[in-house]
Formats: structure tokens, C-alpha cells, sequence
């Protein structure tokens, strides 16, 4: 008879003989389940990443499956749901037309037969897409019916191509251009147009950008912009010519102010009309950015290193050779510091000059008169006897008006008493009336004219945007009035 001791260990033996067992084959169906699963193909390490992206478009690559020769893996690339391809034999793929500064999660899904199919993910984010940059639309030259334009500064950040939507008057003129150069043709005459391009990126990013035109009112007559390299400078011109046919025709060249730009200026110049209507050459010169404040002037002073003088020089020197200029009939007129140039030229190149008619404007202390004028050179002068920026009576660099008709007068061989006429005050609004001081050269002819302005401020006589501006008197008319009597001999 079996003990009660020895019974516990035989169930104890048999009970941990069961363990064992079972352990075994728990163990066993694990390995048996690995087995199957590696042939399966959930052993394999796969993993997707982005090698590269931009703003529209990113490169993602996966880990390749095909190397050890076991399988023959397809794969299948999502963009969140969407299917972008599928069958790819290889382990990179570009996705292209993606939105700027976006976020995505990619999936990468391989097939191979006899394999339960691989997935993996990758998120990016595109970078941020810049619209194109910012332009300005240059006009070239202008008739009567047509303009052309360019605006090769547009381009894109991303450097992608662009298109452009042309608008005339906020009417669609062309879309889809693709071109920086444009002549819009089919313009009426004498008509103001607002254009406006709106560049478009392939993300539909826009900058835009505008100009005023206003087409000519004689047929054959052209306004033109030019060029030269001066000093190592490009300098620009802005050229009308009333006809494309003329010969031997006389040239008013004509000086902005402080802060003027020539190109819009002179669409806008009462001396278009009376080149029109006269038959002369109009041409207004660009002057540079040289001082403070940051806008253009001219340089009439003898310590600042920028040529004015040599660029008009050199500006009538290539006139010449373009056109038929009669050299003999070269004329010059400007308004502030337009008018200090006018001077300064008088002084510097006096002989290259018929007559002038400053505005505005007075010779500086810088320059001695009696030295630098060589010869009887016609004056006009216009000036307000208010003028609050150049005074009518001179200040610590400017001769007075009255010192500086003292000295042109006597230099002129003109009488000592000039006719003083009073023109009639045809537009008693504005505040000023106007007196004309008339010096006769009898035996020269070399008259000089005072345009005194009473009360008249800092403008230009007429001047469309300046309420307060005299408008008894159509200026650009007297000045050519002036003009047309004096030539070199």
C-alpha cells in the first residue's frame, strides 16, 4: 500500500510533467506561428520617408523590399485617400501639384504574391509658396492708337514659369499671356487707359501691378523712350516727336523738379500740344537720386560728383544723330529745381542754346554771372512773388529775380525800362494776376522777359493737380512764343 507521501510526489511529478508539456507546446505553436508569419512577409522592416520637397511637390522613398531576389514587390502610393499610382517597380515617387504650406500623410502600401500586403505612412509639410514678385510696368513708347509695354522685372520666387491677365480700363484686354513684352494695339485717340497685369503663379498666387497711359491726338506722332549710358550710369529720356516725318526740326528740352519723373510728366505737358501745334521736338530728361531726401534732382553745384551737364551734352550729341535736329534752335526750360538746371546750362553749354525760360528757378551763389555766361543768351523767366520754396527774392545760394533780370538785362544790351504789360485776369479764382516786365535788346536782339506772378506760389503756371496755381495764362504757349524768334547764328 502506496503511502500518502509518496502519492503527493507521483501527482506532483505528473502534474509537472503536464506543465512541461504544455509549455512545450505553447512554445512550439509560437515558433511554428513566427515561421509562417516571416513567409508572410510581417517580418520584413519597411519604412517611407521624404527625400525632398518644396512647395508643390515632394519626393517620398520606402525601404526595397526586392534586394534579397526572394520577392517580386509592386507598390502602390496614396495621398490620404487618393491613389497617385500603383505597380511601381522601383522605391521613390514624386507627388507634384501639391498646395503651398500644407500638410499631407502619404501611404505606401507593396503587394507581392504569396505576401499579406506592407503599409507604412509619412507625413511633410510643403513649404510656403511666395507669390511673384513685385513689378513695374514700363512703357515704351506711345501713337495715337497703340502702346507698348514691358515688365521684365516680374518673376517667380520659385522660379516657375508665369502668366499674365492683361486689363485695359478694368476690361480683360488678353489672358493666359506668357510674354513681358506687349504693344496693345486698337486705342483710340487722345484716350486715357489705366492698365493693369495681374502675374499668376501655377499656385494661382497674383501680384499686380498698374500704369496711366494716355494715347496721342496727332496721327504719325510718337513719344518714344530712350537711353544712354553716362558716367557709368544708365540715364533715360523721354522723346515726342510731332511728326515721324520731320526734318530740321527745333528741340525744347524741358527739366522737371525736385521729386519728377519725365516718362509720366510729359504725357501729361501742355508743351505737347504746342509741339503739335508748332512742329517741334519735345524732350524731357530724367534727372537722378544723388541727395537727401531720396528723390530725383538735378545736380547745379560744382562739389557734387554726379555730370548732369555731360548727360545732356552727350543726350543732344545722340538726338542728332537720331533725328533731323536743327542744332541752331536748341532751347531749354524747367520748372524748380528744373529751373536751376536751365540756368546751370546756361552757364555750362550757353552756346549750344538759342533761348531759355526758367520757372521757379534762379542761378545759385555757386557761380559768378559775369564769368560764366559767355555770350547774350534770350531770357524768360517766370516766378512767384510768394513762392515759398524759391523765394522771389533770393535766399543764401539763390541771386534774386530782380538781381538776376539786373545782370541778364545789362549783359543783353537791352533797355534800362522794360513795357510792363498786365494780363488780363481771366481766371480770378486762383488768387494771382500777372505782369510781363519786357527788356528790349535793340541792337543784339537778345530780348528778356519777366512772367511776374503777384501772388503767385511755387507751381507751374496751369498746373491740372495745383488749385492754387495761376491760370490766366497758357504758359507752355508763351514760352514757344518766346522761343520761335531766337536761333545761333
Amino acid at each position: 500500500m502506496i503511502s500518502s507521501a509518496t502519492f503527493v510526489s507521483i501527482v506532483l511529478h505528473v502534474f509537472s510533467m503536464k506543465i512541461f508539456s504544455f509549455a512545450f507546446l505553447f512554445i512550439s505553436v509560437l515558433l511554428f506561428m513566427h515561421g509562417c508569419s516571416k513567409e508572410k512577409g510581417t517580418g520584413f522592416d519597411f519604412k517611407a520617408s521624404v527625400q525632398s520637397r518644396s512647395d508643390n511637390k515632394a519626393t517620398i522613398s520606402w525601404t526595397e523590399l526586392n534586394s534579397s531576389g526572394e520577392n517580386n514587390f509592386r507598390y502602390s502610393v496614396y495621398l490620404k485617400a487618393e491613389l497617385m499610382a500603383e505597380n511601381i517597380a522601383g522605391n521613390t515617387f514624386v507627388i507634384e501639384n501639391l498646395t503651398g504650406k500644407t500638410s499631407y500623410e502619404c501611404r505606401v502600401v507593396a503587394k507581392s504574391n504569396g505576401v499579406d500586403p506592407l503599409e507604412t505612412t509619412v507625413s511633410f509639410t510643403t513649404f510656403e509658396n511666395y507669390p511673384p514678385d513685385q513689378y513695374d510696368i514700363d512703357t515704351d513708347s506711345i501713337t495715337n492708337r497703340s502702346v507698348s509695354l514691358h515688365w521684365d522685372q516680374c518673376v517667380d520666387p520659385e522660379k516657375r514659369p508665369l502668366h499674365f491677365t492683361i486689363c485695359l480700363n478694368n476690361e480683360i484686354y488678353l489672358e493666359n499671356y506668357t510674354h513681358k513684352t506687349l504693344t496693345l494695339t486698337g486705342l483710340l485717340i487722345a484716350k486715357k487707359y489705366t492698365v493693369k497685369i495681374t502675374a499668376f503663379d501655377d499656385q494661382n498666387n497674383t501680384t499686380t501691378s498698374s500704369t496711366i497711359i494716355y494715347t496721342l491726338k496727332k496721327e504719325n506722332a510718337l513719344l518714344i523712350k530712350k537711353s544712354l549710358v553716362w558716367d557709368g550710369n544708365e540715364r533715360t529720356y523721354a522723346v515726342y516727336l510731332p511728326s515721324q516725318a520731320n526734318t530740321n526740326i527745333p528741340l525744347l528740352m524741358y527739366f522737371h523738379g525736385a521729386g519728377g519723373f519725365a516718362w509720366p510728366e510729359i504725357q501729361q505737358s501742355g508743351f505737347m500740344d504746342a509741339a503739335g501745334d508748332n512742329n517741334f521736338m519735345l524732350v524731357y530728361p530724367q534727372a537722378t537720386i544723388w541727395d537727401d531726401p531720396d528723390i530725383p534732382s538735378w545736380n547745379v553745384v560744382e562739389f557734387i560728383d554726379v555730370d548732369d551737364v555731360g548727360f545732356v551734352q552727350e543726350m543732344l550729341k545722340q538726338l542728332v544723330l537720331d533725328y533731323s535736329v536743327d542744332e541752331k534752335r536748341v532751347y531749354a526750360s524747367g520748372m524748380s529745381s528744373g529751373g536751376y538746371m536751365t540756368y546751370y546750362l546756361a552757364f555750362k553749354m550757353g552756346r549750344k542754346l538759342a533761348a531759355i525760360a526758367p520757372a521757379a528757378g534762379l542761378p545759385t551763389t555757386f557761380v559768378s554771372m559775369p564769368q560764366a555766361l559767355q555770350g547774350k543768351l534770350p531770357l524768360m523767366h517766370i516766378h512767384g512773388t510768394i513762392d515759398a520754396t524759391v523765394s522771389y527774392f533770393g535766399g543764401d545760394y539763390s541771386v534774386s529775380v530782380d538781381s538776376t533780370m539786373a545782370f541778364w538785362t545789362r549783359n543783353n544790351g537791352c533797355v534800362a525800362s522794360p513795357v510792363i504789360t498786365e494780363m488780363p485776369d481771366i481766371y480770378p479764382y486762383d488768387g494771382s494776376t500777372v505782369k510781363v516786365y519786357s527788356y528790349e535788346s535793340p541792337y543784339f536782339q537778345k530780348d528778356v522777359k519777366l512772367y511776374k506772378i503777384i501772388n503767385g506760389g511755387h507751381s507751374w503756371p496751369g498746373q491740372p493737380d495745383d488749385p492754387y496755381t495761376n491760370r490766366d495764362m497758357d504758359i507752355e504757349s508763351e514760352i514757344w512764343n518766346f522761343f520761335k524768334n531766337y536761333s545761333l547764328e
